[in-house]
């Protein structure tokens, strides 16, 4: 797009008569809308640090499970296998 484009000097430099002002009763009323738009993402945010929060605490369970051997019975071993079968890696 072209900027700074003056059309009075384009029309005088033509020859020509610039165009003439209209009357201020006739121009449209000023149309004060705004178009910015407003998010509010603290929810959003809130929820990223709480499930952070939540996966911290689901990693530290975990460790000391495996820590305690909890963990490696047959059944919960069969459980894994199962999984990863059923849901992949």
């Amino acid at each position: 797009m072209i900027d700074n484009i003056r059309n009075n000097e384009i029309t005088q430099a033509m020859g020509r008569n610039a165009l003439p002002h209209t009357d201020a009763a006739n121009r449209p009323a000023v149309d004060r809308s705004d178009a910015t738009l407003q998010a509010d993402f603290a929810d959003l945010i809130n929820q990223a640090i709480q499930a952070s929060e939540t996966e911290t605490d689901a990693v530290q369970k975990a460790r000391a499970l495996l820590e305690s051997g909890q963990l490696t019975s047959l059944e919960n071993i069969r459980s894994a296998a199962e999984n990863i079968v059923t849901f992949g890696i």
